[in-house]
């Protein structure tokens, strides 16, 4: 239960900055955010990462016999992320 509250908030907290990469929507959101809050929008989403750092390496912890899909579940997530989102960056960048 742990690492999926954690996991829960991974995906809440870096899935709303990753897509500020694909829809101007959740750019100019967290634009406003950032102009609004400043500094206190950075401690926010830095706060919001450890307790998803935590609670994620928490719940491993805990239920250590599970860890072989806590793991797929992390690489599953963060596979998606890097194909769907960061390699067309990427693609994008380098070819004109």
């Amino acid at each position: 239960m742990i690492f999926w509250l954690g996991f829960t908030v991974m995906v809440l907290n870096e899935g709303f900055v990753i897509m500020r990469h694909v829809h101007p929507w959740f750019a100019r959101k967290r634009e406003s955010l950032m102009a609004k809050y400043g500094s206190n929008w950075k401690r926010f989403h830095a706060t919001l990462d450890y307790v998803w750092i935590g609670g994620v390496s928490l719940g491993i912890m805990v239920d250590i016999s599970n860890w072989r899909l806590y793991a797929t579940v992390l690489a599953t997530f963060w596979s998606v992320v890097a194909v769907c989102v960061y390699l067309p960056m990427l693609i994008k960048r380098i070819l004109p």
